[in-house]
């Protein structure tokens, strides 16, 4: 996809990636109705296919699921009925019940669920692990992995506290980082726009830091002299390519200057309230959602954002900011960049931006 941007408009390349989307997703389906037949003439089970219970719990079953024809496992809430159950996060749902649904709208198949059961039998297709080892460190997206040691401050004054991570950089000039080199969901992510990279001794050989401004900082250290010395030699590259306007970079700009309704497939929008950051007050504000950015509106009418949020390698929990019953918090890997806060009118519609927030951080890490 890299060659690609050269050679191709940013329309063409945006038409391109749309309906390289469409066709992967009638993969799935496709792969799904395979599963189907399997299921009906193989002897034995296949690994893929899954037949999951869950019963209700606190009048809950304790799953998000997002998209439509098919819809997808997006979140597991913690002590449910859900996450005893072996449901897993990118499960493909084939039947509610004895009900195909692969063909059923998002509505539809809620509908199904709740339609008075106490107990969902869930036909599910997992492809979680296929999908996400293609964006893992061994695909054709990686430029360059290998473990890192990263600091993590305890208190000011305070020396920091060393930890040994997984680190891939891959051709979004993304660096990601993991647990270790068999985890498979990056517990982080740093996009390399506007930083700046130093040499620095902090308590540890082969340091270097990469720093944005005044704000955000990554203290790295590597185990040898010619580890860090490639590190930095990649990071600096990515860094000069990533402060180079890029097409997804150019995307994000004209998306801001779009209307709400002219946003091309997001992945939520509608009414939210969000804490301000200057003064600590509640505003309306109509927001879209589209590949982990938010994008902020007076209304549902205005012609372009006023403002932008990048979400790339954030976190959604739940919190009761303000005091407000409705109230979710999207969370930064590192302390010191911005936390945002937004509260909604009602339970389901806090969980539906809940889940499409998670659904679309998580795509575009495994897509990275």
């Amino acid at each position: 996809m890299g060659h690609l941007k050269g050679v191709l408009s940013n329309c063409e390349y945006g038409n391109l990636r749309q309906k390289l989307e469409e066709i992967f997703k009638l993969m799935l389906v496709l792969w799904c109705r395979q599963c189907e037949v399997n299921r009906l003439v193989a002897p034995e089970p296949c690994e893929s296919d899954k037949t999951v219970v869950v019963r209700r719990g606190n009048e809950e079953f304790g799953f998000r699921i997002h998209g439509s024809k098919p819809v997808v496992v997006s979140a597991i809430e913690p002590d449910t009925p859900a996450e005893s159950s072996g449901l897993e996060v990118g499960d493909i749902i084939i039947s509610v019940n004895g009900i195909n649904v692969l063909d059923k709208t998002h509505s539809e198949v809620v509908k199904i669920a709740h339609s008075g059961s106490e107990i969902l039998e869930l036909d599910v297709a997992r492809t979680c692990e296929v999908v996400a080892s293609l964006a893992h460190e061994g695909g054709p997206a990686a430029l360059y992995s290998g473990y890192l040691w990263r600091a993590a401050p305890l208190r000011p004054h305070h020396p920091p506290r060393w930890t040994r991570r997984w680190f891939v950089l891959k051709r979004d000039n993304c660096l990601y980082y993991y647990k270790t080199d068999s985890s498979i969901h990056p517990v982080g992510a740093l996009m390399l726009v506007n930083y700046q990279l130093t040499e620095e001794d902090a308590g540890k050989p082969h340091g270097f830091r990469l720093q944005r401004g005044g704000g955000t900082r990554l203290q790295l250290a590597a185990d040898t002299s010619e580890a860090a010395a490639r590190w930095r030699a990649v990071l600096a590259h990515a860094i000069d390519a990533s402060d180079q306007r890029d097409g997804w970079l150019e995307m994000t700009i004209r998306n801001m200057k779009l209307p709400p309704s002219s946003i091309p497939r997001p992945d939520c929008f509608g009414y939210l309230m969000k804490l301000g950051s200057k003064w600590k007050s509640w505003a309306k504000r109509y927001c879209v959602l589209k590949d982990a950015c938010l994008y902020f509106y007076n209304d549902g009418n205005s012609k372009s954002a006023f403002g932008m949020a990048c979400l790339h390698g954030y976190r959604v929990q739940t919190c009761a900011a303000g005091g407000k019953k409705y109230a979710f918090e999207v969370m930064p890997t590192e302390p010191k960049q911005r936390h945002f806060y937004f509260h909604t009118e009602s339970e389901m519609d806090k969980k539906r931006w809940m889940a499409a927030l998670e659904y679309s951080i998580d795509r575009w890490m495994k897509a990275g």
